[in-house]
């Protein structure tokens, strides 16, 4: 089964599910709001695109970290369910943060008017009055939700640390390898949520459907999505050339981050844009995870042929006894030593 099975499961993943039909509720009235308020010329300026995406990032977070932690549960994945709750801090963050940026980015629409002198907002509409309360709301519920995560990744923890010590009994070497993997994969989901947040900030905002560069920067989207499938399955398989192609796309998609944190630091007509330092953020986190991956890969691939491949979907919180069957047997030798150490009887004597 994809997802919770246990109690322990359903409390982590309670709460997420929570946030995300709470978050995107008050997401969408804010958006809605935004509709009433803006007037069909707003899309003639990068600005108009900021509030929706912004809104449009709130929502995908939430959906995010719901699939990730179906993944994490679902592959008993430790590190998983430590690096949703620290991302759910983060979001907590930005979202606290959430309606001061608002305020900045709009602060100028209402007297700014388009090339027939049309207004582009409505002007006697009070669309932050309106909608405050929804953006105060959002990092009160993810908070809240933050709260209750903690505890129970820490009591899936428990659990999981015992499933994966009993399924390779106790082996230092495997886990160490095992805990490389587990890393590997942390980061390269983490990754993807972060290029898929750049893309659309960069793309619409900052590139605004210039050709051909709006349609080439799409298209990293599918891309990344592909990659990240192929190197995951690589990965499990242990099949060393999907993982080459792999370490190459990864290499590939940093040295394309590193061009546009050139761009966005530089001079040219790129660099002056909206939310800005928005982007410039996703992008050095995206950077960032790019070379973690680089060498998770590649300390992955030293570890292929180890026992590894074995393990992979091998562990289960199914039963709670101990597997007295997976144990290591004693040797015949150890065994006969101590049968001679056991008593006897022999002509009406007690002996060794």
């Amino acid at each position: 089964m994809f997802g919770p099975s246990t109690r322990n499961e359903w409390l982590f993943c309670g709460p997420l599910l929570l946030q995300a039909l709470i978050v995107p509720a008050l997401q969408i009235y804010t958006l809605v709001e935004w509709q009433e308020w803006v007037n069909p010329n707003i899309t003639q300026v990068s600005v108009g695109y900021v509030v929706p995406i912004n809104l449009v990032i709130f929502v995908f977070t939430c959906l995010y970290l719901v699939v990730l932690a179906f993944d994490a549960v679902h592959h008993k994945n430790n590190l998983l369910l430590f690096a949703i709750c620290a991302s759910n801090v983060c979001i907590t963050v930005f979202s606290g943060l959430q309606p001061r940026s608002m305020k900045e980015a709009i602060a100028t629409l209402p007297e700014a008017r388009d090339a027939n002198l049309q207004p582009l907002v409505n002007v006697h509409f009070d669309f932050i009055g309106r909608v405050y309360p929804a953006l105060v709301a959002c990092p009160v519920v993810f908070g809240i939700c933050t709260a209750l995560v903690w505890p129970f990744a820490y009591r899936l923890h428990k659990d999981y640390a015992w499933a994966i010590y009993r399924t390779i009994h106790g082996n230092t070497s495997i886990k160490i390898r095992y805990i490389a993997y587990e890393v590997y994969l942390v980061l390269i989901k983490s990754k993807f949520y972060f290029i898929t947040v750049f893309i659309i900030q960069y793309d619409l905002i900052d590139v605004h459907f210039q050709q051909p560069e709006f349609a080439l920067t799409l298209a990293i989207l599918p891309a990344s999505f592909i990659m990240m499938a192929l190197a995951i399955w690589a990965v499990r398989k242990e099949w060393t050339l999907a993982m080459i192609f792999a370490i190459l796309s990864h290499g590939a998609l940093a040295a394309y981050f590193v061009s546009r944190i050139v761009v966005l630091n530089g001079n040219g007509e790129l660099a002056n844009t909206a939310d800005k330092a928005m982007m410039l953020l996703f992008a050095y986190v995206s950077l960032v995870l790019m070379i973690g991956t680089l060498f998770c890969a590649a300390v992955c691939v030293y570890n292929f042929n180890h026992g590894l491949k074995d393990l992979f979907g091998g562990l289960s919180l199914e039963r709670d006894h101990v597997d007295f069957e997976a144990l290591p047997r004693r040797s015949e030798q150890t065994h006969s030593q101590y049968s001679r150490l056991s008593l006897g009887k022999k002509n009406g004597r007690d002996e060794w």
